[in-house]
């Protein structure tokens, strides 16, 4: 799963002459609940997973398996996760990714060979689909089809399903690519680059983007089942001061990130938050020049469900998203949340050694908050005596008001990122006597009173 912008502007260059095709629509089916796509990950699922998925609806995880490339002739093959019994409920649609290197494409025996790694890799399990991931060149779709028909016989009873680039629709071979597969899975992310003179005037490209409710429309003269593949990850990106692009950062974290003293925020829309280095610093290991910008971006949560509507209207099985949340991959937003469960239920507890503990109870997330700086936990006493100094624990820092020590104070702050539906976030022992406390969370209506940990 990688950027995919410079093969979308070929295919517009390509085919933007060819007109409209008019083509039957393929029979309505229902819409499911959110599928996932499961990214460089070994390890079973968790008991917590599962259950979560169930609730979630979730019938389908298409879960990468083999990373393999075409090299000197053969498949060079390495396998990413073993096979394993399938979860109740639960379909496990095995994926091999291939490099974007397409000579295979002219060798006869590659599509033989593919199976027989499939095979190999089954150990004797028996799957229903097999999915190839690869971003293949619009000029080859009619030989990539012919090479999907062949690995078809090749992995029976299996059938064959693919990822897709989302502006496939638009080309002449299209249909006959789709009649070789079982269904397809298009990818509406990473469409789009940051040029460097759009940088510089702080214009960057969102990961949940409105302009392609267009692409998936385009999508309903699909004769196959697809599912819309939609962003689930946050991404942060390092841009020099001339707007070039310094890299996407893959060690960091949201408390560092959100309140770090010399990085500035300034949201600017659409889940897309700018930084600007102020001096000379580091961010988790990663040198940050003065006058850098850093880029967070999170998939906007009313994008995605327009985009989710979008897919519905044009026929679409069901939504899938890259990726599930779990060891392995960072992903933005947890199933119950966007399976539309009932938004977040705060819970505000004490512990016998004084330790505030706040709770999320419910099925939806209170998601990474970069915009505002974090969120803020405000917890009140009608007078001093409540509390004591010590450290934040898991919280991302401690403040008091008016600067004030806490055993003068009448109310703390405890700063933090984010808390997942069925997540928790405990305190060092700040309390000297927790009850008769309320507290509140700065900029929503959620407020309490502090509880007694049962």
């Amino acid at each position: 799963m990688f950027s995919r912008y410079s093969i979308l502007a070929c295919v517009f260059l390509a085919t933007g002459s060819c007109g409209k095709r008019q083509v039957a629509n393929p029979p309505r089916v229902p819409f499911e609940a959110p599928a996932y796509w499961v990214w460089h990950r070994s390890s079973r699922l968790t008991g917590k997973e599962l259950s979560e998925l169930h609730h979630a609806g979730t019938k389908r995880l298409c879960w990468q398996a083999v990373e393999c490339g075409w090299k000197d002739g053969k498949w060079d093959a390495v396998r990413i996760s073993k096979s394993f019994p399938r979860p109740e409920g639960i379909a496990v649609i095995p994926v091999f990714r291939i490099k974007p290197d397409t000579a295979f494409l002219e060798n006869p025996d590659a599509a033989k060979a593919l199976g027989r790694l499939f095979t190999l890799w089954a150990d004797g399990a028996t799957y229903q689909e097999l999915q190839i991931d690869l971003d293949c060149p619009v000029r080859l779709l009619d030989r990539y089809g012919k090479f999907l028909r062949e690995l078809g016989e090749h992995v029976a009873p299996a059938e064959i399903s693919i990822t897709a680039l989302a502006s496939w629709p638009q080309h002449p071979d299209f249909l006959k690519l789709a009649r070789s597969v079982r269904s397809m899975a298009p990818m509406f992310y990473d469409l789009y680059a940051d040029a460097p003179g759009e940088v510089r005037e702080n214009r960057f490209q969102p990961l949940a983007d409105k302009r392609t409710r267009e692409l998936i429309e385009a999508w309903s003269a699909c004769p196959v089942p697809w599912q819309a593949g939609l962003p689930n990850f946050e991404r942060v990106t390092l841009y020099d001061k001339d707007g070039k692009l310094a890299g996407h950062l893959r060690n960091w974290s949201h408390d560092r990130l959100f309140f770090h003293e010399s990085l500035k925020a300034s949201p600017l829309g659409e889940g897309v938050t700018l930084y600007q280095a102020d001096r000379d610093c580091r961010l988790d290991g990663t040198e940050i020049p003065e006058g850098s910008k850093v880029i967070h971006r999170l998939p906007d949560a009313e994008v995605l469900a327009s985009l989710q509507a979008s897919a519905e209207r044009a026929g679409a099985m069901g939504v899938i998203y890259f990726a599930l949340p779990g060891p392995g991959m960072r992903a933005a937003y947890s199933a119950g949340h966007l399976a539309g469960h009932p938004a977040p239920r705060l819970e505000v507890c004490f512990d016998k050694s004084g330790a505030i503990v706040l709770s999320n109870r419910g099925g939806s997330d209170l998601p990474p908050n970069a915009t505002t700086g974090g969120w803020r936990l405000e917890v009140k006493a009608e007078g001093m005596g409540k509390f004591r100094s010590g450290p934040p624990g898991e919280f991302a820092r401690l403040t008091v008001p008016g600067n004030a020590p806490p055993e003068l104070a009448s109310n703390l702050v405890l700063h933090f990122s984010k808390l997942e539906s069925g997540g928790s976030i405990t305190s060092a022992a700040l309390l000297t006597n927790g009850h008769s406390l309320r507290w509140s969370l700065a900029g929503t209506d959620m407020e309490g009173t502090v509880k007694p940990k049962e």
